[in-house]
C-alpha cells in the first residue's frame, strides 16, 4: 500500500495531491510490481494530469493500472481523469446476486408498522455499542417555526431551532426532519429537549451516515430512510405510540438482484471522444471490505463494512489480473487488459426494469476471468503507439521533437487508431477504415472467422475475414464502417468477434455517424488574415457556415492566496479567489481562462466555475486543475445568468512577485446571433454524403495586445450540428 491521500483537519474525506500520487505511482513501478489498483480519480475532462502521465509510463514499463470510472453517473460523459487513459483498464460498478446485512432499528408498536427498518448510525456521536438498549417512544420534533435563523424556509420538524414540545421529548427518541441546518446542531437540540437519542429522517430514500463535530452531544443518533419514516409520521399524525428498541445487534437482510449497472457509476464516452470507456464492469455495490475502526466519514470501532463505489469494483478486476498474471507471467499490461475485455459477458442490464447496459455503462462487460485466462488473441499497444496517442492529444507527455520522429515513421496520431481491443469512432462522416491487430498468446495453432454485429444504419466489413495464427504470431486486420442510415449525431452500438472451435474474442464497435465533421478549434495570428479548412458531411442537403464572434474578452485582475492544504472548496478565502460573472442569454459559448504567461510567478492555479442560478444556490459546471497555471473551462449554450470562476491557488511561487499569485482572469462569451463584423466565413450550400467542402474564413481590423474569440457554426437542415472555435491572437 502506497500513502498518497491524507485526512485534514476539519475534514471528512481525504484529499489527494496529484504530486503525491504520481509518486506514488512511480515508486510502485520503482519497487517491481505488477499490478496498480487505483481507486482514486476526478471528474476532470482531460487525461494530462500528472498521475494519468504517471501511469501512462507505468504502462511502459510494464505494469498494469487498473482504475476506477468514477461515481459520477449516471449521466453519459462523466468518466475523467485519469480513468479516461487508454493505457488504464477502466472499470465500472455493478451489483451482485446474493444477500447483504445492514444495520437497523426496531419498531415494536403499533402492530401495523412493527418490524425492523434500515437504519445509520452518525459518525459524530456516542456509538450504540457503548450503550445499553434503548426503549422508547418516538416523538415527532416541534421547534415552532417554519424558518431557518437566515429566514429561509424550514420545517417545524427540522430540529434547527431549540424544540418547544420538550414536556414530551424528554426520555423519549426524537424523530427529526433532514435539512435546514448541521446534524450536530440538531442532535444538540434534541439532547437539549431530554432526548435519549435523535432519529434523523431522510429526504431520500436511503439512510446515510451523517458527519458533524464530535464531543457536542452525549447521546446515540441514527438516521432512517424517508420512506420509512413516512410511515412512523402517519402513525403519530393518527394519535398513535410509536415504540422503537436502538441496538446495536439490530441487522436485516436484504437480496440483492446481481448483473445491473450501479446507478452511480460513471458513464461514458470518456474525454477522449474516440476511446470507449469505461473497459468492463465488476462488482462495486454492497462489498463487504475491511475498514478502518478509526474511520473518519462512518461508524467508529467497526474493523468491516459493507462499501459501494468504483473503488470497490476496481479490486476485483486488480484481483483478477493478477492472477492471470501469476499464470502468465510474460503477458504485458496491455495482454492482462485485453484478455479480460474480450473475454467479457453482456448479460447486465442498467436499471432495476432490466434495460440492457450498453457500453457507456459497462465497457466491454461484466469480468469472467475463467475465460480470460484462455482468451486466444489478444490486442497489444507499443509504447511508439502511446507516445503517438499523446502527440494527438496534446499531452506534456511527449516533446514536439518526439512527435516529429512519431510522424516521420508514419505512426497515426488518432486515438481510433490505437490498438485498442474495443473500436470508438466519434465522427463518422460517410466512411472510414480502422486496423487492429492481434497476437494469438496461445500455445496452438489456431483459425478465426470474423462475426459481426454491425450498429444500427451502418455497414461493417472487415478484412481479412479470417485469421490463421501459429503460438506467438501477429496480423492485421481492417474494418471499414459506411454510414447507411437512421438518425445523425447519435451513438450506436455493435461488436466484431474473431470465433475458432475453442474462443470467441470480442471487441465492441461504437460509431457515431456524423452530419459534419469539422476542425475542433483553430487558433492564428494578425489583425487581419484568411485561413481555410475542409469539412467531410455525412448527408445530403443545405448547408450554411455561420460567424459569431470575434469577440475581445474581460480581463479581470486577480489576486489569490497560496493555499497550503492544497484542497479546493467552494469559498472565496483561504486560498481561492472567486469572481462573479453575469452571462446573458442566447450565448452559443463560454470560456474562462488563466494562463501561465498572466501571472506573476511559476505558480500552480486551478480553475473551478460555478452556474449561480438564482444568485445564491451554485453548482459547478466545469474545472480545469492541470500542474501549471494554464487553464480552461469550456461551456456550450451556457444558461443566462450569474457564474463564479474561482481561482485555487494550490502551489503558488512564493519568491517570483511575492508570496500568492497575481494573475489575470480571461473570459469571453459569444452569441448565438453575435455579427462583430469583423469575421466572415463562406463554404458550400449544399452538402453530398461522402462529399468534402472547403471553409474559407477572413478577419480583419482587430486590435492589438489582445486575444479575439469566436466560432463558425456548420449549420443543417437540422439546424447548427458543429462548431469550429476560432482563437485569433495579435
Amino acid at each position: 500500500v502506497y500513502k498518497a491521500c491524507w485526512l485534514r483537519p476539519g475534514e471528512t474525506r481525504a484529499a489527494c495531491n496529484t504530486s503525491d500520487l504520481a509518486n506514488a505511482i512511480d515508486q510502485a513501478v520503482a519497487d517491481g510490481v505488477d499490478i496498480i489498483n487505483y481507486s482514486v480519480g476526478s471528474s476532470l475532462l482531460g487525461i494530462t494530469a500528472p498521475d494519468d502521465i504517471a501511469l501512462m509510463n507505468a504502462t511502459r514499463a510494464g505494469v498494469l493500472a487498473v482504475v476506477a470510472a468514477g461515481n459520477d453517473g449516471p449521466n453519459l460523459a462523466t468518466t475523467g481523469s485519469p480513468a479516461g487513459g487508454p493505457w488504464a483498464l477502466t472499470v465500472a460498478a455493478s451489483t451482485r446476486d446474493g444477500e447483504t446485512s445492514k444495520e437497523a432499528l426496531e419498531i415494536t408498536a403499533p402492530p401495523a408498522i412493527a418490524g425492523r427498518y434500515a437504519a445509520r448510525e452518525a459518525a459524530f456521536t456516542p456509538p450504540l455499542a457503548d450503550v445499553d438498549p434503548i426503549e422508547a417512544s418516538l416523538v415527532l420534533a416541534d421547534d415552532d417555526t417554519i424558518l431557518l435563523e437566515d429566514g429561509s424556509d424550514g420545517t417545524r420538524s427540522d430540529g434547527c431551532q431549540a424544540l418547544v414540545n420538550d414536556a414530551d421529548v424528554n426520555g423519549n427518541v426524537v424523530l427529526i426532519a433532514r435539512g435546514g441546518c448541521d446534524f450536530d446542531l440538531k442532535v444538540a437540540n434534541a439532547e437539549d429537549a431530554g432526548a435519549v437519542a435523535a432519529l434523523i429522517y431522510n429526504f431520500a430514500d436511503e439512510p446515510i451516515v451523517m458527519q458533524g463535530s464530535t464531543g457536542l452531544s452525549d447521546i446515540p443518533a441514527l438516521m432512517i430512510g424517508q420512506g420509512d419514516a413516512m410511515l412512523i409520521i402517519a402513525e403519530l399524525d393518527a394519535d398513535n405510540v410509536v415504540s422503537v428498541v436502538l441496538d446495536k445487534g439490530f441487522f436485516i437482510a436484504e437480496t440483492q438482484t446481481g448483473n445491473q449497472v450501479a446507478r452511480f457509476s460513471s458513464r461514458g464516452p470518456g474525454p477522449v471522444f474516440n476511446i470507449l470507456k469505461p473497459d468492463v464492469t465488476a462488482p462495486g455495490v454492497d462489498i463487504l471490505a475491511g475498514n478502518t475502526p478509526e474511520a473518519i466519514n462512518t461508524t467508529a470501532g467497526e474493523s468491516f463494512g459493507y462499501l459501494t463505489g468504483t473503488s470497490m469494483s476496481t479490486p476485483h478486476v486488480a484481483a483478477a489480473a493478477a492472477l492471470l498474471k501469476e499464470a502468465h507471467p510474460e503477458w504485458s499490461p496491455e495482454a492482462l487488459k485485453s484478455a479480460l475485455m474480450t473475454s467479457a459477458r453482456q448479460d447486465i442490464t442498467r436499471d432495476a426494469e432490466g434495460a440492457a447496459a450498453n457500453p457507456f455503462d459497462m465497457g466491454s462487460g461484466h469480468i469472467v476471468p475463467n475465460l480470460a485466462f484462455d482468451p486466444g488473441l489478444v490486442y497489444e499497444t507499443t509504447p511508439e503507439e502511446y507516445d503517438a496517442f499523446a502527440c494527438g492529444t496534446e499531452s506534456p507527455a511527449v516533446d514536439s521533437a518526439r512527435c516529429a520522429e512519431l510522424e516521420a515513421l508514419g505512426i497515426s496520431f488518432a486515438p481510433e487508431d490505437l490498438n485498442q481491443p474495443n473500436i470508438a469512432v466519434g465522427r463518422l462522416a460517410s466512411q472510414q477504415t480502422v486496423s487492429r491487430r492481434v497476437t494469438n498468446v496461445s500455445d496452438q495453432s489456431t483459425s478465426y472467422v470474423v462475426e459481426i454485429t454491425p450498429p444500427g444504419g451502418v455497414a461493417v466489413s472487415v478484412n481479412p475475414t479470417t485469421l490463421s495464427l501459429g503460438p506467438g504470431e501477429t496480423a492485421t486486420y481492417d474494418v471499414s464502417f459506411t454510414y447507411t442510415s437512421g438518425p445523425l449525431d447519435l451513438w450506436r452500438f455493435g461488436d466484431l468477434r474473431w470465433v475458432s472451435p475453442e474462443r470467441t474474442v470480442r471487441s465492441v464497435l461504437a460509431i457515431r455517424p456524423a452530419s459534419v465533421v469539422a476542425p475542433a478549434e483553430i487558433t492564428s495570428f494578425s489583425g487581419s488574415g484568411a485561413l481555410s479548412f475542409d469539412v467531410e458531411f455525412g448527408y445530403t442537403g443545405t448547408y450554411q457556415p455561420r460567424t459569431h464572434g470575434l469577440r475581445l474578452p474581460i480581463v479581470i485582475d486577480g489576486f489569490v492566496d497560496n493555499d497550503p492544504t492544497k484542497t479546493f472548496t467552494f469559498r472565496g478565502t483561504n486560498g481561492v479567489t472567486a469572481h462573479l460573472i453575469d452571462v446573458p442569454a442566447d450565448q452559443l459559448y463560454l470560456r474562462f481562462a488563466l494562463f501561465d504567461a498572466l501571472t506573476d510567478g511559476d505558480d500552480d492555479l486551478d480553475l473551478y466555475v460555478y452556474y449561480c442560478a438564482d444568485g445564491t444556490q451554485c453548482r459547478e459546471v466545469g474545472k480545469s486543475g492541470g500542474p501549471t497555471a494554464d487553464e480552461r473551462v469550456d461551456l456550450a449554450f451556457p444558461a443566462a445568468g450569474r457564474y463564479a470562476a474561482l481561482v485555487h491557488g494550490f502551489e503558488t511561487d512564493e519568491v517570483s512577485g511575492g508570496p500568492g499569485s497575481n494573475y489575470q482572469l480571461v473570459g469571453w462569451s459569444i452569441g448565438i446571433a453575435d455579427d462583430q463584423d469583423n469575421l466572415a466565413a463562406s463554404g458550400p450550400t449544399f452538402a453530398t454524403a461522402g462529399s468534402t467542402g472547403t471553409i474559407n474564413v477572413n478577419w480583419f481590423n482587430l486590435g492589438s495586445q489582445t486575444i479575439y474569440f469566436g466560432a463558425i457554426s456548420h449549420n443543417t437542415p437540422a439546424g447548427l450540428t458543429a462548431l469550429t472555435l476560432l482563437t485569433i491572437i495579435n
